[in-house]
């Protein structure tokens, strides 16, 4: 299948496939864009400009595993190092000029509370030749210390005021992007549809603390304090596949509320899979950062190879047929039925026999499982549908089928 059938229209803008770079790390200057753009990214959303540079402190990244495998990882790194001019004057015409005439660059932008800045930036950077203006007011760390990012945007009322101020400084589509750390994300994006926002971005990370070294008792990443010397920490923005059901409970919240606003989904896209997960609960492009981060900008072939073979597979002419497809199946508790249709059952050619299941039933469950032959066997009888089994199996050894 031709990538052009991943070619999707958001916020008035076409773009080529739905995957862009989100604003991180991996679209901190030119020569990091280009790379991406010339591997076959659709776009990139540039690492955040503001009125002025940022300075991170070191170390600024932490890690969480399981099992040695990384599942998600903490940042307390903030907006661009570098002066708003070098990327007005240097590396925005520099990509523009470099990068594919199907690549689409969006600047990300911050400032305070106050109306002028958010206006100023606005009409400073539409004269670059960007394609479109994203408008940061959800950074959980540092910023909201400032009065800025997470602590505009976990208010309704500041969210819509710096939507409209940015409003009044470009014709350009304005992207907002929207924080997890707050109880109910619709108003803040009825916010900012309110101030004129043309699209949303969901998720910023996560607020989060990823962990505490023990034998020092120093909170993760360690960083040093004003002297140099004292190891510190803080909280900082959680992000990877572990945040991804975070990402898809808010994209599918705004999708349902806000049926006419084009979502850019964010949060734990690390495969076609997901890809396809955050496109069915109404995502119409998909920003990527922790999976650059991790493995590199070439993963964009087989995110695209993956995605194209799918929809090849299930009959999907377009992208668009597949957004929001999971929507109307997003019920209320409810709604669903309370007498469980469904038990386990073991597919015994898979099965490794190693009692993981047996232990959680018993202990967190309904003592339904017990080895037989070194084969789990699930009495259908005392089974009650939970799928605690299937939770611990790391074989995907568990089906569930109608009980009897």
């Amino acid at each position: 299948m031709s990538l052009s059938r991943l070619g999707i229209e958001f916020a008035g803008i076409q773009f080529k496939n739905p995957f862009l770079l989100s604003s991180a790390p991996p679209a901190m200057d030119a020569r990091h864009i280009l790379r991406a753009a010339r591997l076959g990214w659709g776009g990139a959303v540039t690492k955040t400009v503001t009125e002025e540079p940022t300075v991170d402190p070191r170390t600024r990244l932490g890690a969480l595993r399981r099992s040695g495998e990384l599942i998600g990882m903490n940042n307390i790194e903030l907006l661009s190092r570098e002066p708003l001019t070098t990327w007005t004057e240097k590396w925005i015409p520099k990509i523009k000029a470099e990068a594919p005439n199907d690549f689409m660059l969006i600047t990300s932008i911050m400032s305070s509370p106050q109306p002028e800045g958010w206006t100023s930036l606005a009409e400073t950077i539409s004269r670059t030749g960007v394609d479109a203006i994203e408008l940061n007011v959800s950074c959980p760390h540092g910023s909201p210390e400032k009065h800025m990012g997470a602590f505009i945007g976990q208010d309704p009322t500041l969210v819509e005021e710096v939507t409209r101020a940015a409003r009044k400084g470009t014709d350009l589509p304005i992207l907002v992007k929207l924080t997890p750390n707050v109880t109910d994300i619709v108003p803040i994006a009825q916010a900012a549809v309110k101030g004129g926002a043309d699209a949303l971005s969901a998720i910023n990370t996560v607020e989060s603390l990823i962990g505490i070294d023990i034998e020092t008792a120093t909170p993760l990443p360690i960083a040093y304090g004003a002297d140099q010397t004292e190891q510190l920490g803080t909280y900082g923005g959680f992000c990877g596949p572990a945040v991804r059901p975070i990402g898809l409970r808010v994209v599918s919240q705004i999708a349902k509320a806000l049926p006419a606003m084009p979502i850019s989904g964010i949060g734990g896209i690390e495969n076609w899979t997901s890809a396809v997960e955050y496109l069915m609960v109404g995502a119409r492009t998909l920003q990527v950062c922790t999976a650059v981060m991790w493995h590199g900008f070439s993963i964009i072939k087989t995110m695209a190879d993956g995605l194209s073979n799918f929809m090849e597979r299930k009959g999907y002419e377009t992208l668009e047929a597949m957004v929001g497809e999971a929507l109307p199946k997003i019920s209320t508790w409810t709604a669903l039925s309370k007498l469980p249709p469904v038990v386990a059952r073991v597919v015994e050619d898979r099965c490794t026999g190693c009692k993981d299941c047996v232990v959680a039933c018993a202990d967190g469950g309904y003592v339904a499982i017990q080895m037989r032959e070194k084969v789990a066997v699930i009495n259908e009888e005392k089974c009650d549908g939970c799928g605690l089994c299937a939770v611990v199996c790391g074989a995907e050894a568990i089906e569930f089928v109608y009980a009897r």
